[in-house]
């Protein structure tokens, strides 16, 4: 149980939109309030999400009397490798271009691109804010703790990295005690990139402030190799946990 927990916590935690999100709410006016409230979002919901999972199917007796296939974390680790293999060569990124390429051009192309880009300010302007999802863009945009809050209820909503613990707990066959202590773990790990912030920004801000940013700006720089290393890690790991249970 715990090698998943650990791993997907650790595989969940270095998303570049989270940390990109952190690093820009670091970078308004207030930050402290906003990210306080985007914790509570995130860290709560995905909480109490994971909670509410593992009463339901443990009240329903699934999990411990049930088991994923090998052949199914087989399977899912080789597609995480080929995953990986798309990723790293950049065929991934060369088709996610070609379809932003297809969006421009139907909004107006270049044209419009220069548009927002003269009429962006601030944070808009910062590298890697048009990848981040749409909820976390209004959040940074606005000073509003309650905008903050939705966007870390936004990115607390389950993934298929937790998806993944929530059903290693299951199965370990614990007590209810340890399965909650383990979706703590996972959390805590999880949001790491919010909880280490909040409380070095308190004790040293601009050096918090410069380090989520060089962090941020490392991760992004090298997203394809971060991502297609996460990837491989988790297709091997899953396909050495399918091979054990043949």
């Amino acid at each position: 149980m715990w090698g998943t927990v650990l791993l997907m916590a650790v595989v969940a935690g270095v998303d570049p939109a989270r940390i990109g999100a952190v690093a820009y709410i670091l970078s308004r006016r207030s930050p402290m309030r906003l990210l306080v409230a985007y914790y509570v979002g995130g860290f709560g919901v995905s909480l109490i999400i994971g909670g509410v999972a593992v009463f339901l199917l443990r009240a329903a007796d699934i999990g411990k009397s049930s088991s994923v296939p090998p052949q199914i974390e087989i399977a899912v680790g080789v597609l995480a490798l080929v995953g990986a293999v798309l990723v790293g060569t950049g065929v991934a990124g060369r088709a996610r271009e070609r379809a932003q390429e297809k969006r421009h051009a139907s909004t107006g192309g270049e044209a419009a691109k220069q548009a927002t880009a003269d009429t962006a300010s601030g944070v808009e302007k910062l590298p890697g804010f048009d990848k981040l999802p749409q909820h976390a863009q209004d959040a940074l945009r606005s000073e509003s703790p309650w905008i903050a809050w939705i966007a870390g209820v936004g990115i607390g909503m389950p993934t298929a990295y937790y998806l993944a613990a929530i059903a290693a707990i299951l199965k370990s066959g614990v007590g209810t005690g340890g399965q909650i202590g383990a979706l703590l773990v996972f959390n805590v790990i999880a949001f790491a990139a919010v909880e280490i912030p909040l409380v070095s920004f308190l004790i040293a801000p601009d050096a918090t402030r410069t380090r989520i940013a060089q962090l941020y700006q490392w991760v992004t720089t090298h997203q394809r190799v971060v991502i297609t290393t996460l990837a491989v890690i988790v297709g091997i790991y899953l396909i050495l946990i399918g091979i054990s249970k043949l």
